[in-house]
């Protein structure tokens, strides 16, 4: 697959993200980021977000082919320790469509 993030083969629930909500997704993805975890420092997009969580879809902006999964908190403040935010998938498009089709397997 190209390492270019398609739109069209978003999971069902999941949207793209416009830039407004992309950028205030991404301010509060660096207010969480604690050192030590794998996306602190790490240049990242936001691209998609699933309705009805705090879900949301990274694309890493120095491997273009990689993305991260992260369950937001929404403290609005760094959190204590590097586990949190909760990171759901990291790996390539093809492993979040994966990771979304075992919801359905069950």
């Amino acid at each position: 697959m190209n390492e270019i993030y398609h739109l069209n083969e978003l999971p069902e629930g999941w949207f793209p993200s416009s830039s407004d909500i992309a950028n205030t997704i991404h301010t509060e993805l660096i207010k969480e980021l604690p050192p030590g975890h794998i996306l602190f420092q790490v240049k990242v997009k936001v691209v998609a977000h699933r309705d009805g969580t705090d879900d949301i879809l990274c694309q890493h902006l120095e491997n273009k082919g990689r993305y991260t999964v992260v369950h937001l908190s929404w403290l609005g403040r760094r959190e204590i320790n590097s586990e949190h935010p909760y990171v759901e998938m990291d790996g390539s498009f093809e492993d979040f469509l994966e990771y979304e089709k075992s919801f359905l397997r069950g």
